[in-house]
């Protein structure tokens, strides 16, 4: 994934947050680590086993998750960073 496809998934996201799956209002840090290490979840950037499971909080769909491979983790931070989101 590059920086523009990242920029894209970041904005496809926030237009479309029900794209993600459903996530619990109180998602705990054990939860996150459990999904990312014991869970098969697809990269939503490549489709490569996802690596890191982060929580969206969308204003219109409340929380969603987002997985990712380590490398689409890294680029999706970067664009957000850029894009002066996080």
């Amino acid at each position: 994934m590059n920086a523009a496809t990242a920029a894209g998934l970041l904005h496809l996201i926030a237009a479309e947050p029900t794209l993600l799956a459903a996530a619990s209002a109180d998602t705990s840090e054990s939860d996150l680590d459990h999904r990312a290490r014991n869970e098969d979840h697809p990269c939503l950037g490549c489709g490569s086993p996802a690596r890191c499971a982060v929580i969206v909080n969308s204003t219109t769909a409340g929380p969603r998750w987002l997985d990712l491979c380590s490398a689409c983790w890294h680029t999706v931070r970067r664009a957000n960073h850029f894009a002066g989101q996080e």
